[in-house]
């Protein structure tokens, strides 16, 4: 009689419980990958991460140098154009489902890059150039999936 009584409860508790999804909320849903599904914006570079050890390669700040990417899209497809520490770029990327991208073509000036900035250039179709990005506030992550290194910008005023 005791597991017929607790059963009746446990029962009880889990159908009061999925009552509390109702009102708009969908407890199902998982929570989404990126606040907009977009890299639209100026974007500065801010550091590199491993994501395998956590160890991050923080921006020198070299006076007067940065990286800096402007993304144009229309959440389908954009355009890449900024610079390195010492080149002009400019590329294209596709948007994909689950904040997936594709940068399709980059390139620029190919004037000699210091070691952090040559770290900037993004690879493109033929070289590994897709991955996940994620947009939160203020912040870019940029994850390619041959690269155990992300590339963490923060929003150019």
């Amino acid at each position: 009689m005791k597991r017929i009584a607790f059963l009746f409860l446990c029962v009880c508790f889990l159908a009061l419980s999925a009552f509390e999804c109702g009102g708009g909320k969908d407890c199902c849903a998982f929570p989404p990958c990126s606040e907009i599904a977009s890299l639209k914006g100026a974007w500065r570079l801010d550091y590199f991460q491993n994501t395998a050890t956590g160890a991050v390669d923080k921006d020198p700040e070299i006076s007067g140098k940065s990286v800096v990417f402007s993304f144009s899209d229309d959440q389908r497809s954009g355009t890449i154009e900024g610079h390195t520490f010492v080149n002009t770029i400019s590329g294209a990327y596709t948007l994909g489902a689950n904040c997936t991208f594709r940068i399709t073509s980059f390139g620029g000036s190919k004037v000699g890059e210091p070691e952090w900035s040559r770290k900037a250039w993004l690879p493109s179709d033929s070289t590994g150039g897709k991955g996940n990005y994620h947009v939160s506030g203020d912040k870019l992550i940029l994850k390619f999936d041959q690269n155990p290194e992300q590339l963490v910008f923060k929003k150019d005023k």
